[in-house]
């Protein structure tokens, strides 16, 4: 189960919203080969949002969000290759 990080006083799951806005994004015209770029960057964004909102250093935000956006890309791939088989 992902970690759930408290934004703005409701409960969200950083990693499935990273795969819906990057999802949105190729389907408005992002190419696939920035996606991962995409899912890291907002990612961070997330990141230094949970860490400014539970009083956690902005470098662990950093740090947390480029895992988070990494694992948005992971499952993401992973569901494509099970879609494939």
């Amino acid at each position: 189960m992902p970690k759930t990080y408290v934004i703005g006083g409701g409960r969200l799951s950083l990693p499935p919203a990273i795969m819906v806005a990057v999802g949105l994004a190729k389907t408005l015209g992002l190419p696939s080969k920035y996606a991962p770029h995409l899912s890291a960057t907002l990612g961070m964004a997330g990141g230094i949002a949970a860490a400014a909102t539970s009083g956690k250093p902005i470098l662990w935000g950093v740090l947390a969000g480029v895992f988070l956006g990494a694992a948005a890309c992971s499952i993401y791939d992973q569901g494509k290759k099970r879609v494939r088989e």
